[in-house]
């Protein structure tokens, strides 16, 4: 008799949880990186203003690292919650990119970083919709 025991969680939830944890991860040092920089406002003049990037980052920070945790929790509400979240993030980001991209170069890095999102807004709306059903009636 094995002690190994099949986990009760499917993959595609696993996979949503480390993906929302990931976006917390990232917000949460783009939130350090702004504020160890915020005195290059005063030489640069920066556009979009720092203090407001650092608002969106720590409050997108706190969004994502909540919701992984409910969704740990088995919160059914997290079936809308996530992939809505995830759109407007993906949202505001590439709203930044292109209003204040400047040079082409930039715009590649914004198709990239844009196709990225709607693949995980995507994903988690698959993969909490249909997939993962049986998962929040347990």
């Amino acid at each position: 008799m094995s002690g190994f025991t099949a986990p009760k969680r499917p993959r595609t939830v696993t996979i949503t949880i480390w993906s929302v944890t990931f976006l917390g991860i990232w917000n949460f040092g783009r939130a350090i990186a702004i504020g160890q920089q915020l005195n290059l406002q005063d030489v640069l003049n920066l556009q979009p203003d720092p203090r407001l990037r650092l608002v969106v980052a720590g409050l997108f920070t706190v969004l994502f690292f909540w919701l992984a945790w409910q969704l740990w929790r088995k919160r059914p509400f997290t079936i809308q919650a996530i992939p809505f979240t995830v759109s407007w993030y993906t949202v505001y980001e590439t709203a930044v990119w292109l209003i204040f991209a400047q040079s082409p170069r930039n715009w590649s890095l914004w198709v990239i970083s844009s196709l990225l999102l709607i693949g995980t807004v995507l994903f988690t709306r698959w993969s909490l919709q249909r997939a993962a059903q049986p998962y929040f009636s347990l």
